[in-house]
């Protein structure tokens, strides 16, 4: 069964991401037959990129709510900004369809997000319909393990991450930290607390974050910097147990490596020393934490996580049309604790 799809901003500004998971749907095998756009002139501009890319027509709507009723989709993709997720959410929902959103969820800044998230995600599941976040980083997680075998067999214990986002100040945070917590919660158990969240917005270009996430059967110690990077190719990498990969990107084709180093990303990356970013200093190594000094493999070829991650989606669907509504309890529960977590570090950020 074909997927088709309509998106909620399909077109490139700023640093959306409409288009690219457009194109990535298209080629996956999905119809994407509709999309939303904002004004006609960059509804058009939008409908004929796409069209120019992959042939079959696609129709133009100014609002989701019209795209909904006009057309016969299976799923939407929301790319528009944070502040319009929990509308289109809540209309996705009531028209029964299945959703990839863009990170964060919801956010509003300084409110109770998770309130407004938890009536939409267990609607969803409820409903028997896929609720999806745009987070790819944790399909990274096997080219990691193929850079160091051995690391995550051990408990997880400290996680430190860099990512340069096209925004600045408080901004970062929305931009950003959806990724770490991913990350985290793709390693760690779900239904912990942070605790000791410190945060370094002296400068507007950098923002600095760390905090400990309790749960259950232990503590991660989390470290993460953004750094305002407004075009490719932007540095980005993480480091587990203070084993590193820094991600690489070769220009003349696209493809995407990781590379494990022997020192912290942030001091060592080459893809910094190309934009004539200083790394020196961010992050020093807590008391007694040593990085791995020998890494089991060189680059390693990366699959697109973006494409991961689409596929999965599909994959999602498919499945969910062949089985009963399920329980609300069977929600993920990393969905709502990203929502929670991202309210707490923003407020003590907020506050700092």
């Amino acid at each position: 069964m074909t997927l088709r799809i309509g998106i909620v901003g399909a077109r490139r500004a700023a640093q959306g991401i409409g288009q690219f998971i457009a194109r990535e749907l298209a080629d996956l095998g999905a119809d994407v037959c509709a999309i939303v756009g904002t004004r006609p002139e960059t509804l058009a501009a939008a409908a004929e990129a796409l069209r120019a890319y992959y042939g079959p027509s696609v129709r133009g709507y100014l609002t989701l709510d019209e795209m909904l009723r006009r057309e016969s989709l299976d799923a939407v993709a929301i790319c528009s900004p944070h502040d319009f997720h929990a509308e289109h959410l809540a209309q996705a929902l009531a028209a029964g369809v299945h959703v990839l959103c863009e990170k964060p969820l919801v956010f509003t800044p300084l409110a109770d997000n998770r309130a407004v998230a938890e009536p939409l995600v267990e609607g969803f599941a409820a409903a028997g319909k896929v609720l999806m976040v745009n987070t790819q980083w944790p399909y990274t997680l096997p080219a990691f393990d193929q850079c160091y075998p051995a690391v995550r067999a051990n408990p997880f214990e400290r996680l430190e991450m860099l990512l340069a986002p096209a925004v600045e100040g408080l901004e970062m945070i929305p931009n950003a930290l959806p990724h770490v917590l991913s990350m985290l919660l793709a390693c760690a158990p779900a239904g912990g607390r942070v605790e000791n969240i410190r945060c370094d917005k002296s400068r507007k270009d950098r923002m600095d974050v760390s905090f400990d996430y309790v749960h259950a059967v232990g503590s991660v110690a989390v470290s993460s910097r953004s750094l305002y990077c407004p075009e490719q190719p932007r540095p980005a990498g993480y480091a587990i147990n203070g084993s590193t990969v820094a991600r690489t990107l070769r220009l003349t084709d696209y493809s995407i490596f990781f590379t494990p180093i022997a020192a912290p990303l942030w001091v060592a990356g080459e893809t910094a020393q190309k934009l004539g970013v200083d790394y020196s200093g961010a992050f020093p190594p807590a008391p007694g934490a040593r990085h791995n000094p020998s890494p089991q493999s060189s680059a390693v070829r990366l699959e697109d996580p973006l494409r991961l991650l689409l596929a999965d989606f599909i994959s999602r669907t498919r499945r969910e049309a062949r089985l009963q509504p399920i329980d609300a309890t069977e929600v993920d529960a990393t969905v709502l604790d990203g929502v929670r977590l991202l309210d707490e570090i923003y407020r003590a950020a907020a506050e700092a």
